[in-house]
């Protein structure tokens, strides 16, 4: 059988029309939970500019009276189901783990705080019940919007914590005096009673803070009652009565 001469130049010409195209583009595979922690172990994150959000938020948390479990719970949710750069390696572990990502993030929280209080129990509770936390409120307070938008608030809060401070630099520096005379660890009881002076429900801040104050101002009259330059005419300069009795 003949073909004839006209095929033969119309797929000279056109070579590509008998046969369908072929993609060039390399498949996409999906890639696993070690490649995507890999990735961000190894690259920078980049932050996005956000979008301005139009609609107003309801604080959820405005003092320290509203902290309870559920509104932190709450808070928890709200950072770890925001859309961010992470969410694809937050995701990642929600596939792998099989849990919500919050049931991670409660399950890390716990074995970190489990192998912090196996190690030293005693000493991670105090310094976070005596340290960290007030540190953490302490810079809050001042750095809040709402100090600065009502004075009579910033200025309860300088004088609450004016007067933690001050109870815990003398009750530390007791305590480093006693611990080397008895060789007892007082970090216990250093707990117990820093932590109620932090309850604004009980007296024991104001009481203790009292006390401070009446001490320093009796040694500082002393002080002061003393703190002149003595003339020959005093009597009880030691110079001028050695002087008098020769």
């Amino acid at each position: 059988m003949s073909i004839p001469a006209s095929a033969i130049q119309d797929r000279s010409m056109h070579p590509h029309n008998t046969t369908a195209p072929r993609s060039t583009s390399p498949a996409i595979k999906k890639s696993g939970f070690l490649s995507t922690l890999a990735s961000y172990l190894t690259s920078t994150a980049k932050s996005e500019p956000k979008p301005a959000s139009v609609k107003e938020r309801k604080p959820l948390l405005t003092s320290w009276d509203d902290v309870d479990f559920g509104k932190l719970n709450k808070l928890f949710c709200n950072m770890l189901y925001e859309q961010n750069n992470y969410t694809p390696l937050i995701a990642e572990i929600e596939r792998v783990t099989g849990r919500k990502r919050e049931h991670c993030f409660y399950g890390a929280l716990s074995v970190i705080l489990i192998l912090i209080l196996l190690h030293d129990a005693v000493g991670a509770v105090t310094a976070f019940m005596t340290l960290i936390l007030p540190t953490f409120m302490t810079v809050t307070a001042i750095s809040s919007t709402t100090s600065y938008e009502n004075p009579s608030y910033l200025k309860n809060h300088q004088d609450f914590f004016v007067r933690y401070w001050t109870v815990y630099a003398v009750f530390v520096t007791c305590e480093s005096f006693l611990s080397s005379l008895i060789n007892w660890d007082l970090r216990l009881f250093r707990l117990v009673f820093m932590s109620t002076c932090l309850s604004p429900r009980i007296p024991v801040l104001t009481a203790t803070y009292t006390k401070i104050i009446g001490l320093v101002s009796a040694v500082r009259n002393i002080i002061d009652s003393n703190n002149f330059e003595p003339t020959p005419t005093d009597p009880h300069n030691t110079l001028a009565s050695r002087t008098k009795t020769s």
